[in-house]
């Protein structure tokens, strides 16, 4: 049993489970447009967020031989795909990985950590929420340059979703980020905070039926999403269990992804 426990641990605290939660989100963006599945991009997104979020705790890494010799090869595997990958992108692409590596290099830098987004609550939320969103429902779309109505509704959806899942990690991290007011809760205080965060469900909602006018499968996903993400803003508290957060509420996107896959 401790065995088990300690591998779900490192799955989590090495950032392979929030990657792998991102793809899940991005697999509900093709199904959501109908984009026809291709493995590789699904390789790339897991890559992409998984050097990403291991950049952001590099000053976290574990004097652990045996766990690092797992993870190198990993890393080294994920920078020479990102790379050769990158390369056969188009501009547009291109030029949107770019700004998301800004975006990551100025959230959390060590020389500039007074004036990083991170630093401040709101960009600190919304850097994360609009990364996620980019990531999913525009990178690897084919047509970003006319990209419709339909699609930019969806991108809203993501993005309200995200903002509101975030929260739910600033009031567990309460205690965590208070010497930078880094949070909204430390800031304007917890129940400011789910009040805000059930909001952001509420404008989810208004942009997801924006698109569909009547009930569908893939709503009926999404607004399970919704009240599973309004019972977490709800119940959660300052250091709440490691399963309760880092595990099952950034699990959401599996539980909208296997109702889709249902066939009422």
């Amino acid at each position: 049993m401790k065995s088990v426990r300690e591998l779900i641990s490192t799955y989590v605290n090495e950032n392979f489970h929030v990657s792998l939660m991102l793809v899940f989100y991005f697999e509900l963006t093709n199904m959501y447009v109908g984009r026809k599945k291709n493995l590789a991009e699904y390789i790339f997104v897991f890559f992409l967020t998984f050097l990403a979020y291991n950049y952001l705790r590099k000053n976290k890494f574990r004097i652990n031989k045996q766990l690092n010799s797992f993870l190198f090869p990993i890393y080294f595997i994920g920078i020479v795909y990102t790379s050769i990958y990158f390369y056969y992108l188009d501009l547009l692409n291109k030029s949107l990985i770019v700004f998301l590596t800004c975006l990551t290099f100025f959230y959390k830098n060590q020389y500039i950590s007074h004036k990083s987004l991170r630093s401040n609550p709101i960009t600190k939320i919304l850097t994360i929420s609009l990364s996620w969103a980019l990531l999913t429902c525009i990178f690897l779309n084919p047509n970003i340059p006319k990209i419709s109505k339909f699609e930019i509704f969806h991108f809203f959806e993501r993005l309200f979703l995200l903002i509101s899942v975030c929260l739910v990690f600033e009031i567990k991290d309460y205690n965590e980020d208070y010497s930078f007011q880094m949070s909204l809760p430390n800031k304007y205080g917890i129940g400011v905070t789910r009040i805000v965060a059930v909001f952001f469900t509420y404008v989810t909602l208004f942009f997801l039926f924006q698109s569909f006018k009547h009930f569908s499968l893939y709503v009926i996903s999404i607004l399970t999403a919704l009240l599973l993400t309004q019972i977490l803003i709800l119940i959660v508290k300052p250091k709440s269990d490691f399963y309760f957060t880092r595990f099952w509420t950034e699990a959401i996107p599996v539980v909208a992804f296997i109702i889709l896959k249902i066939n009422l």
